[in-house]
């Protein structure tokens, strides 16, 4: 007799090690028989990913990935916060894995917190090295864990005629405590959640926003039979709990939709770190290729900068690497040349000047020359206002200049901020063929960083917040 205050959870023992191509639904029937076990209408079976995606040869061997560019980095970047944090190196091919299975990175601490291509959040991308014979061999997250379970379902129902669900499990960690538990990943038969809203509790009060995550809820308690080492369960029955039968489910139901995610990333957090962690990066860059589109998304969001009578007097040139950038970089270097010689600076000092950063401006995947514009400044008869105008015109594009290194940042680009346009305006106008009316103000470097720069000292809040006297 089946009582609703009871819930019995049952390991299926005798399921053998999975392989490419089999049949993990005859398995599971074979297991039941060998326990004495037949299928009940309401059953819950909870399935480990792991066997799943063995069985459809979603395993992956890291000694014949090629690390990428970006994995490299992330690895330079995450391997000493690892250490620091007593957890497992993670190699560059492990890392690469994870990047062909993410769709974003959310996090890159000590871990990497992905959001993979199905919608999950969760570390690593659920790549698993555990539960998987042979050296260097991982498991990936199943391609569609919806489908999967679909299958198996279907499949009993029609052998056994019972109408049950399917829960496909992994064990995922939190926001804010410690350790993994089960959690859902892919369903068939029950709706993921469970919404309590607008029923009793004990004392008659309506519940106003009370959902409970009942997919999780049983993935977790299936994981305490399950285990997480050598129990060899990776399948659990679930008997007793009380749930209604839906055909049409999706675990996609369960997941917070971005808007409404508060752990996803803290914005103050972000910004504060996106501020504090940009830096004027004057080395080399790396080789790496930098795709257009990214420095226009940056020009985009520099048009949101706050600007004198809203006038946006800015206007962006992107150079890319080619001749006419090398020949206006060498009509620049002639004209310094010339300036430190009237200067009566030593052959050795205007070398060591002209070669600190003819290398960085031709070299540099992308160099980006800032103008004002001057066609849209108010016009004035007394020549002070004129001038007042024409200072507010620089500080406006000053405004987008830092937008636009911000959101350099945000794409984790490297940028440096060179003055240099405003000592030979002539010839960079002769040389582009600008209108009259544009002024060069600055040209910005662009590139992938090839190492961390070190933080500059700050001068202290005191020293810079002046009190007059009173």
């Amino acid at each position: 007799m089946r009582l609703k205050n009871e819930i019995k959870i049952i390991g299926l023992k005798n399921i053998p090690l999975i392989k490419e191509g089999d049949n993990v639904t005859e398995f599971i029937i074979e297991a039941l028989n060998k326990e004495g076990l037949d299928l009940e209408d309401g059953d819950i079976l909870v399935i480990a990913q792991t066997i799943i995606s063995k069985s459809n040869g979603r395993t992956k061997n890291l000694n014949e990935i090629t690390p990428s560019e970006k994995a490299l980095e992330l690895y330079n970047s995450i391997t000493l916060k690892a250490k620091d944090h007593g957890l497992t190196e993670k190699n560059a091919e492990m890392i690469q894995a994870i990047l062909d299975e993410s769709k974003k990175i959310i996090k890159e601490e000590h871990v990497l917190i992905t959001e993979t291509k199905y919608g999950f959040i969760c570390a690593d991308a659920g790549i698993d090295k555990s539960n998987i014979e042979g050296e260097g061999i991982v498991t990936l997250l199943p391609e569609n864990p919806d489908n999967d379970a679909e299958k198996i379902r279907i499949a009993l129902t029609n052998k056994t005629k019972k109408e049950i669900a399917i829960i496909i499990s992994d064990s995922f960690g939190r926001p804010f405590r410690i350790g993994a538990i089960g959690t859902a990943i892919g369903v068939s038969g029950i709706n993921p959640i469970l919404d309590m809203r607008g029923k009793k509790d004990l004392f008659g009060y309506e519940l106003q926003s009370t959902i409970v995550g009942q997919v999780d809820s049983l993935a977790a308690a299936a994981q305490l039979v399950m285990g997480e080492s050598d129990e060899g369960i990776p399948v659990v029955l679930i008997r007793g709990y009380s749930f209604e039968f839906n055909e049409k489910t999706t675990i996609k139901t369960i997941l917070r939709e971005k808007e409404y995610d508060l752990f996803r990333y803290n914005e103050e957090e972000l910004v504060t770190r996106i501020l504090k962690n940009r830096r004027s990066y004057k080395l080399p860059l790396a080789i790496r290729k930098v795709k257009r589109k990214l420095i226009e998304e940056c020009i985009d969001l520099a048009r949101w900068a706050p600007s004198a009578h809203n006038g946006q007097f800015w206007r962006y040139i992107i150079m890319d690497k080619d001749k006419r950038r090398e020949n206006l970089i060498n009509e620049m270097n002639n004209k310094l040349r010339i300036d430190l010689q009237i200067d009566g600076k030593s052959n050795d000092f205007i070398e060591s000047k002209v070669g600190k950063t003819k290398d960085n401006f031709i070299k540099a995947p992308f160099l980006i020359l800032l103008c004002l514009d001057t066609l849209d400044l108010e016009k004035y008869p007394d020549a002070n206002r004129t001038q007042n105008e024409f200072i507010l015109g620089i500080q406006s594009v000053s405004s987008s200049a830092t937008y636009f290194l911000l959101a350099l940042e945000m794409k984790k680009l490297a940028a440096c901020w060179y003055s240099a346009p405003l000592f030979t305006k002539e010839i960079i106008q002769k040389c582009l063929q600008l209108p009259n009316t544009f002024i060069p103000m600055a040209f910005f470097t662009v590139g992938y960083p090839l190492k961390p720069i070190k933080t500059p000292k700050r001068r202290e809040l005191n020293e810079i917040i002046y009190k007059p006297r009173i």
